[in-house]
């Protein structure tokens, strides 16, 4: 109750400050006590209980003017930036992180923050020892600075909520795509029959979910289920599209039949998105499953709300503890990534922002290692194919591919861009260099389709989910330059996962992520249901374009796969459907004391391999 009075009091204080000029700290400003009150929102009466109080604290001297003439005056004894930042201090100090978190959001911006505190802050962050429970537990902790939007497996769209579905939940099976065999998971064992119909799993015993019950073939069942009936509503309900029929033949064994060969079907099965749930837990919290979900795997997730994010080791996992005991994950203002020290002040970090590169952290005679790498995936451009404007017509989206000079741009905005983008993978672009320097930049032609078809100006919306878009900018200002006039709007990124908000969009530009199965996340993209290439395809490429991909699951070869999906993204492009960008790489820094640091296809550090050595 005292903690909610003073943090009452200072939020007055904040926003009583906040109506003078900048820089008046211990300059008497005169004012009345009925100009205070309007500030205030509130009577004079109560004007002087908050004045009282105040002063109590250090923080005003307020002077009444006595008498006919005599103004009153109020003098600022502290700054905003003194009173947030000792606040957040004396929070933390006290273990309310939260607390913490909610007052730089509420109070502070970044700029406005003093550079002492960004310090204190940030040293939070990293690798640290945490005393609890009469032991010390190796913990992580990181900043980000867009927020998780779900970890249901169903509706898993973002790298970020994927990569942690990762850690909290398990699949029937797994993909290595170092050996590209499929290992043994929550599975056992199975069986496939010759005609590729019928598949039969055999479970582990004793795998246990986090609230303490044993996983069983009827969570199985549910799951598989359920994602089949939530259909085109589920982000990955497509991979459930080629099973007929399930039976539980025991506890620990499950019959699956297929439609038609699926040969990918064990990728399928092996996806975050076919992760496995506990059934009554799930089916009696639909609606807050995907905030607080339970699973079976490493890390149990303990807490996650507005701003913090922790996972807990799970003693009872089935497979390799993790080494780590507990991450936390805090998410900070926007304003923060531009104005954080440099990354030596965090031990593992990846830098999805791209925005800068590690100060002074790294050298041969230093403690701080970084892993760059390309990024598996590519900045992409789609046009609604479903909505009336000039984005209908093929020569308006060659006019803006002619206009975007991929390396002008890579040049000029720097950063992490890598490289042009003419497929989903940096890898196929190096195999075919031929075709990347085959790019055209044509203004004059692009000029000349633009006219040809009559374009006359009409403005376009854009939509885009990162607020510090540079690329989504820069490629507007580039279609300025011969007359397109393109609206840039900023959507949440839970937005951008309805197709209500997809169809709105007359363009999307955005980064996919891919993961090292090209062959199934090529069609996932073509497939998943509110993918933004997807979405965007008219309804005979749509019909087209499924046809072709029932024909490719069919085929064993997986040399052949990728040619037909190869071929069949060519017609795609052919016709301008979607445009590739850039592809581009991220850098991860981490201390010497940091083992089995490795960066997944997502571009996350796994959390289940990394351990720390003892500091000396």
């Amino acid at each position: 109750m005292e903690r909610m009075l003073k943090m009452q009091l200072l939020t007055h204080f904040l926003e009583l400050r906040a109506s003078f000029e900048h820089g008046v700290e211990h300059e008497p400003q005169p004012i009345t006590l009925d100009e205070l009150a309007d500030r205030l929102y509130c009577t004079t009466r109560n004007v002087k209980i908050l004045l009282k109080k105040m002063m109590e604290q250090g923080w005003v001297y307020w002077k009444p003017g006595r008498g006919r003439g005599n103004v009153s005056e109020i003098t600022f004894l502290v700054s905003s930036e003194d009173m947030i930042s000792k606040q957040a201090m004396e929070l933390a100090g006290r273990g309310d992180y939260k607390g913490t978190i909610e007052l730089i959001h509420q109070l502070g911006r970044g700029e406005a923050l003093q550079d002492s505190f960004i310090d204190w802050l940030f040293s939070f962050f990293g690798y640290r020892a945490v005393e609890l429970e009469e032991r010390y537990k190796d913990t992580l902790r990181f900043p980000v600075y867009k927020w998780l939007v779900t970890l249901d497996p169903a509706h898993s769209f973002y790298a970020f909520d994927c990569h942690l579905i990762n850690q909290i939940f398990d699949t029937l099976i797994v993909y290595n795509p170092q050996t590209t065999i499929f290992e043994p998971h929550l599975a056992h064992y199975w069986e496939v029959s010759e005609d590729g119909l019928h598949y039969t799993f055999y479970l582990r015993k004793g795998v246990l979910f986090h609230h303490g019950r044993e996983m069983t073939a009827h969570d199985v069942f549910y799951t598989f289920s359920r994602l089949k009936e939530l259909g085109l509503s589920a982000c990955q309900g497509w991979m459930t599209e080629s099973i007929e029929n399930m039976t539980v033949l025991n506890r620990s064994a499950i019959a699956i039949e297929l439609m038609q060969p699926n040969v990918l079907f064990l990728q399928q099965l092996s996806h975050s998105s076919m992760a496995i749930l506990p059934e009554e837990i799930c089916r009696d919290n639909e609606g807050i499953f995907g905030r607080m979900p339970i699973g079976t795997g490493p890390f149990r997730l303990e807490r996650n709300d507005d701003y913090i994010c922790k996972l807990r080791a799970f003693d009872g996992y089935f497979g390799v503890r993790p080494h780590l005991d507990q991450v936390e994950i805090w998410l900070l203002p926007q304003d923060l990534s531009e104005v954080g020290p440099s990354w030596d002040m965090v031990q593992v970090l990846c830098d999805h922002t791209n925005s800068r590169k590690p100060v002074g952290a790294v050298g041969k005679d230093t403690e701080w290692h970084q892993i760059e790498q390309s990024i598996l995936g590519c900045s992409l451009l789609t046009f609604n194919r479903n909505k009336k404007g000039p984005q209908q017509d093929t020569r308006f989206r060659k006019a803006i591919d002619l206009i975007m000079d991929r390396d002008r741009m890579i040049e000029e905005l720097g950063g992490f861009r890598e490289a042009p983008a003419s497929s989903f993978l940096p890898t196929l672009d190096r195999k075919g260099k031929e075709a990347v320097s085959g790019y055209r930049t044509d203004f004059v032609e692009a000029k000349r389709l633009l006219d040809e078809m009559g374009y006359n100006g009409e403005f376009l919306h854009m939509y885009i989910y990162s607020n510090n878009n540079e690329d989504a900018l820069w490629i507007c200002e580039q279609c300025s330059k011969v007359g397109i006039r393109i609206e840039l709007t900023t959507r949440s990124k839970s937005d951008m996962m309805g197709l209500d908000t997809i169809q709105e969009a007359d363009l999307i530009f955005y980064h996919i992520c891919m993961e090292s199965d090209y062959d199934l996340h090529i069609i996932q993209t073509l497939k998943q249901s509110n993918s933004y290439v997807r979405a965007h395809l008219n309804s005979e490429q749509m019909a087209w374009v499924d046809a072709e991909i029932d024909q490719i699951l069919q085929n064993a070869s997986q040399e052949a796969r990728i040619c037909k999906l190869n071929a069949l993204i060519e017609v795609l492009q052919e016709e301008k459907s979607f445009l590739f960008v850039l592809h581009r790489s991220q850098q991860t820094t981490y201390h010497d004391s940091i083992k089995g640091v490795s960066i997944n296809d997502l571009g996350w550090v796994d959390f289940r391999k990394i351990w720390f050595t003892p500091s000396v």
